[in-house]
C-alpha cells in the first residue's frame, strides 16, 4: 500500500507542476517551478536571506542565487543589507511582484477548484482527511529533522501525528 501511495504523490506532484508550468505561462508569468517555490516562501517570509531559502526549499544555494538574481532583474523581489549585518542580504517582495505573485495564486486556486469540480463532497471530504493526515506526518517529520528522525526509527519509535 506504502508503494501505490508514493506513485500516487508523484503522479499527482507531476501533474500539478505541469498545471502551474502552464497556467504561469498563461498569465504572462515568466517563472514557474522552483522560482514559484522560492517566491512563495519571500512572500511568506520578508527579509529572508538565500541561506534560509536554500534550507527552506532543499535548492542548493548557488541555485536560489542564480534564481533571485533573475527574480530581481524582473523587480520582482528587492535585495538589502541587513542593519546589523551588512554581509547578509534579505530579500523582500516588490509591490509589481506581490501583485502578479496574488495573480498567479488565485489563477491556480481556480484552476485547482476546476480540476476537482467534478468530485462529490464526499470524495472530496475523503482527500481532504487523507492529505491533512499526509500534511501532519510531512511536518513531524520536518519538525524532528533527518537526525533525530533517523534515531527515532532505529530505536523502533514511530512518529506520531
Amino acid at each position: 500500500m506504502q508503494e501505490q501511495v508514493i506513485e500516487l504523490l508523484r503522479a499527482v506532484a507531476r501533474s500539478l507542476r505541469r498545471q502551474h508550468v502552464g497556467l504561469a505561462a498563461g498569465q504572462g508569468f515568466p517563472l514557474s517551478g522552483p522560482y514559484l517555490a522560492l517566491l512563495q516562501e519571500i512572500v511568506g517570509r520578508p527579509g529572508v536571506t538565500v541561506s534560509e531559502l536554500a534550507r527552506l526549499t532543499g535548492l542548493p544555494k548557488s541555485r536560489v542565487s542564480v534564481l533571485m538574481t533573475r527574480l530581481v532583474a524582473e523587480r520582482i523581489v528587492r535585495k538589502d543589507s541587513d542593519e546589523r549585518d551588512s554581509r547578509l542580504v534579505l530579500l523582500t517582495i516588490t509591490p509589481e511582484g506581490r501583485q502578479r505573485a496574488a495573480e498567479w495564486s488565485a489563477a491556480s486556486r481556480d484552476a485547482i477548484g476546476r480540476l476537482l469540480q467534478p468530485l462529490s463532497d464526499n470524495e472530496l471530504t475523503v482527500i481532504a482527511r487523507g492529505l491533512t493526515t499526509l500534511w501532519h506526518a510531512f511536518r513531524q517529520a520536518e519538525d524532528h529533522g533527518p537526525e533525530e528522525q533517523d534515531t527515532q526509527e532505529r530505536r523502533g519509535v514511530a512518529p506520531s501525528c
